[in-house]
């Protein structure tokens, strides 16, 4: 547990305390930055990056730095920072198109919990690569999750608390971005390594 809790600044702390700011900052920032249907249309294209970065309250900004401190202890190994802000980037585009493109019903959209699902998905996958049963465990947890919120809708505790519909749609994208953020590792790292044995041949 100790390794784990100091991989935590290093992996999550900087991204914990831009949130916090932006938070601070939502009355004056929210709607430039966040995921608006409309404004993406007429060019604001940057809000399919920054809307994860917003949050409707305060309860819900809690929520997510919640969790994204779960995951750190359970992933925050797997990550430099480097690469955790490389999974941040890449993750919150896909999930951001994804919306845009598969999701009409959603005009405006702010939260990180899309991209926490595909941080959780693709840290249970390098568990189950190294053989931990609990990556099975975890993986299968979060994929029921997302299809029971399909079927039925998220919890209305839930969206009281955070005053704001749940956008179950970013936790399906999540889980699947997450799948395919675990394949552009596996591809990165084995390119890398077929490139130090060519230099060494």
């Amino acid at each position: 547990m100790h390794s784990r809790l100091s991989k935590l600044p290093v992996a999550g702390l900087s991204l914990a305390l831009l949130l916090i700011i932006l938070h601070l900052l939502r009355l004056e920032l929210t709607p430039l930055l966040e995921f608006n249907r409309s404004a993406i249309y007429q060019g604001q294209w940057w809000r399919i990056l920054t809307g994860h970065f917003m949050h409707t309250n305060t309860w819900h900004l809690v929520m997510n730095l919640g969790g994204l401190f779960l995951i750190m202890l359970l992933h925050g190994s797997y990550y430099r920072a480097i690469q955790l802000w490389a999974n941040i980037v890449l993750g919150c585009l896909l999930i951001g198109l994804a919306l845009l493109f598969w999701s009409p019903q959603i005009s405006l959209y702010v939260g990180l919990s899309g991209w926490l699902h595909a941080l959780l998905v693709c840290g249970c996958c390098i568990d189950i690569q190294r053989h931990w049963s609990s990556g099975w465990l975890i993986l299968a947890a979060v994929f029921g999750k997302v299809i029971w919120e399909q079927w039925q809708g998220a919890s209305q505790d839930i969206v009281t608390l955070i005053n704001a519909e749940v956008a179950t749609d970013a936790h399906l994208y999540g889980a699947a971005v997450g799948l395919f953020l675990y394949a552009v590792m596996l591809f990165v790292r084995r390119f890398a390594q077929a490139g130090e044995q060519t230099a060494t041949n």
